[in-house]
């Protein structure tokens, strides 16, 4: 018989400690759709969707501005792109003795290393100069298809990140998922809506700059 992954929606909850001033660290909740490898996120308010096909490796984002008079516009990332990303970073992972169960899923531990390359370095190999991040993970691998799930934010981990926490500039940032809810999701919820014009990285970019402006016109004349 065939494997029956995942479909769902899953609610995460951030949390931040040391410098709390809550406008300069958001969102405090996020949700995501999703669908074996496939996930979705709606973030400001729904304005945007993010939308990640772990398998394909493309990431597409959907600008719903519609309220603005500026319709509903989106740029993708295709697999190459992803790839030339992914590449600036090094992932290593230990797995913990230890496992945490949250919303009902025991979850395995791992120590993180996440190594961010500078750009305008010379040598992809010199990280004297490169950002390093480190995490603490647990993963259940009950949600997802396989490892795919992570190819975004932690390629070569396994399962699905039910909680992490990680300091920088003195912030300590915990996420933890709050809610996991199983429920009818298919791969035509993650199309793109046939009234969205879609752009290239460099028309997209150009777009927006003219929507803004456009926007801070509007702001002067009121």
């Amino acid at each position: 018989m065939a494997q029956k992954y995942f479909a769902g929606t899953v609610k995460v909850e951030i949390k931040y400690e040391g410098d709390i001033d809550p406008q300069k660290h958001i969102p405090q909740e996020l949700e995501y759709t999703i669908f074996e490898n496939k996930t979705k996120t709606t973030v400001y308010n729904g304005l945007v969707q993010i939308m990640q096909d772990g398998d394909a490796l493309t990431e597409t984002q959907l600008w719903d501005l519609s309220m603005f008079g500026f319709g509903r516009l989106g740029t993708a990332v295709d697999r190459e792109a992803m790839q030339n990303q992914l590449s600036k970073k090094k992932f290593s992972y230990e797995e913990r003795s230890d496992t945490k169960t949250i919303c009902g899923y025991v979850c395995k531990g791992y120590n993180v290393t996440v190594i961010a390359i500078e750009e305008d370095e010379e040598e992809d190999d010199d990280e004297d100069d490169a950002t390093e991040i480190k995490l603490l993970i647990y993963t259940t691998t009950e949600i997802g298809k396989d490892g795919n799930i992570n190819a975004f934010d932690y390629p070569g981990l396994s399962g699905f990140p039910m909680y992490s926490e990680f300091e920088k500039n003195d912030v300590k940032t915990i996420v933890q998922v709050k809610e996991v809810k199983k429920g009818k999701i298919k791969a035509v919820d993650f199309m793109i809506p046939s009234d969205y014009k879609m752009y290239d990285k460099e028309g997209f970019q150009k777009e927006m700059e003219r929507i803004g402006e456009e926007m801070q016109k509007s702001k002067s004349n009121n």
